[in-house]
């Protein structure tokens, strides 16, 4: 973390560092949706698992939003399931909303979500449909958690853009936002050998 981070991260991604080897969080970059003295809450954006949303929802089986790829967001309540959306395309969202980002909604996946997945986004054409991102579990930090880790230097901190939460090649997305914190660390991608800060 840097001097110019603000305290609080809402709205920033974390990018593990290189020596980050926790299987939970390796390369990964964590969205944050909300920090304060009382913890923080965030999601994996770049780790797809195996299964869809028509395999851990019924009723969902017979339409388009059966193939929307599911992601862990993170080690905690796994069997809870989030999404991030663009705002704009569902109106009249449910209490519970936060925007991490201006115009990116997320929201635990509701009765009135799925009923929009499976109504309302199903109906428009396949190009027309906003990008859509649905996260099993959550990664969370108690009081002073995540500022230890901070302190430790085990993330990079980074202002959140759409392009990174949507990237189209999940595999991809670590090094791409990593690349973003400047010539230091593209250096250090290409040739996988960081010095020491000290």
């Amino acid at each position: 973390m840097s001097e110019e981070d603000p305290r609080f991260l809402s709205g920033y991604f974390l990018i593990s560092e290189f020596d980050l080897l926790d299987p939970n969080f390796y390369r990964s970059v964590v969205l944050m949706i909300a920090h304060d003295e009382d913890g923080a809450f965030g999601l994996v954006v770049n780790r797809p698992s195996q299964a869809t949303l028509g395999e851990v929802i019924e009723g969902v089986e017979d339409t388009p939003a059966a193939s929307i790829p599911v992601y862990i967001g993170g080690p905690v309540q796994q069997n809870a399931l989030f999404v991030l959306h663009m705002s704009a395309s569902r109106a009249g969202a449910a209490a519970g909303v936060k925007e991490p980002l201006e115009g990116l909604a997320f929201e635990p996946a509701t009765k009135s979500l799925i009923e929009y997945l499976t109504g309302e986004w199903a109906a428009l054409p396949e190009k027309k449909r906003p990008v859509v991102r649905i996260y099993a579990g959550y990664s969370g930090w108690g009081p002073g958690q995540l500022e230890s880790e901070l302190k430790r230097e085990s993330w990079v901190v980074l202002k959140a853009t759409e392009q990174v939460v949507f990237d189209p090649d999940p595999q991809a997305t670590w090094a791409e936002a990593l690349a973003k914190k400047g010539p230091l660390y593209q250096i250090i991608l290409q040739t996988g050998f960081k010095p020491s800060m000290n």
